[in-house]
């Protein structure tokens, strides 16, 4: 999935076909920003704030409505 991080916003990348769960979280992680967080901090916090936490990872509710805009059209 590291790969698909780096190469979808890349413009380096035509079609991603995931056979596992996890594709989605990727694409979203690489449409705006996502920043390193802590395992440990409370998500009903972070929501409060318009944060989603993916393990260590926090992204903002941009991100989905980003993802969202993308994918609707498909």
């Amino acid at each position: 999935r590291g790969p698909d991080a780096v190469s979808a916003p890349r413009g380096q990348v035509d079609v991603l076909v995931t056979t596992a769960g996890g594709g989605e979280e990727d694409l979203i992680k690489c449409l705006a920003p996502t920043y390193i967080g802590d395992f440990s901090l409370r998500g009903q916090d972070l929501r409060r704030s318009g944060i989603n936490r993916i393990g260590n990872l926090l992204v903002p509710n941009d991100n989905y409505c980003k993802f969202e805009d993308w994918l609707m059209p498909i």
